[in-house]
């Protein structure tokens, strides 16, 4: 979350592309409460905290109440995130990786109706893990997964997706186990590989939009003088709406490991 916010606010052209384009919504913490006295998901009260989404008490999970609130107002006014993701440690599996959302995955779903909010396409799910795979390398897809099993129902992940109709509701978890592929194989997470991370997975925010049928043509122009990947989608987009006047930008450029 440190690299993320760190990132989010400096003066990398990346950076400034992101804040000109996207508003984020940053809970730094969810058991601030819990931490402080040393519990990592438990609160005071003892309970694991992301187990409480479903119907959380504005008296007993005050921070659980109040972000779901958050989400349930931006919904009701049209503005749903397109990305809800939860940052997480994980105690037994290594690096660093999603869980996602797929209908076609959960097979308890058929045993209850959705909201209509949440009947959307069951597609697009993948790309951001596909992306961060290619673009951290503390990450890696072969750990990801998408099966909502019931007992995590409660989850922030999972209600969020069920009731806001997010498609792309995730926890990242990483792990506190080290790493057992590519340039970190062997190692241990440290505080800068940690960060690094946050930073690799606003980056492959940008990355996404572009990927998107509805990014608009400024924000290709101008991500097309920063980045070096990606040069199909962008191409497609950029074919795709010739037509249209291009708005450039002043936008620098940046390297890419």
């Amino acid at each position: 979350m440190k690299g993320a916010l760190e990132f989010l606010v400096s003066s990398d052209p990346v950076a400034t592309l992101l804040r000109e384009n996207f508003i984020f919504k940053v809970i730094p913490m969810l058991n601030p409460d819990g931490v402080i006295n040393g519990n990592h998901r438990c609160s005071l009260k003892g309970e694991d905290l992301n187990r409480q989404w479903l119907s959380p008490s504005a008296h007993l999970q005050p921070t659980i109440y109040h972000a779901k609130g958050l989400l349930y107002y931006l919904s009701s006014i049209g503005r749903s995130p397109r990305v809800f993701c939860d940052f997480h440690g994980h105690s037994q599996k290594k690096n660093v990786f999603l869980y996602g959302c797929s209908i076609k995955e959960t097979l308890w779903q058929a045993e209850s109706a959705m909201g209509t909010s949440t009947v959307l396409e069951d597609v697009g799910y993948r790309t951001l893990p596909k992306i961060l795979d290619k673009l951290a390398p503390a990450f890696t897809m072969s750990s990801c997964s998408f099966l909502v099993e019931k007992s995590r129902a409660s989850t922030a992940r999972v209600v969020v997706w069920r009731e806001m109709g997010v498609s792309r509701s995730y926890t990242m978890e990483s792990s506190f186990c080290g790493c057992n592929q590519g340039p970190y194989q062997g190692l241990q997470f440290g505080t800068s590989e940690l960060e690094e991370m946050g930073a690799m997975f606003c980056l492959s925010l940008l990355i996404l939009e572009l990927k998107s049928v509805s990014c608009s043509h400024q924000l290709l122009t101008c991500a097309a003088t920063l980045l070096n990947a990606e040069e199909e989608a962008l191409d497609h987009h950029l074919q795709r709406s010739s037509a249209t006047n291009i708005v450039t930008g002043s936008c620098g450029t940046v390297h890419l490991p």
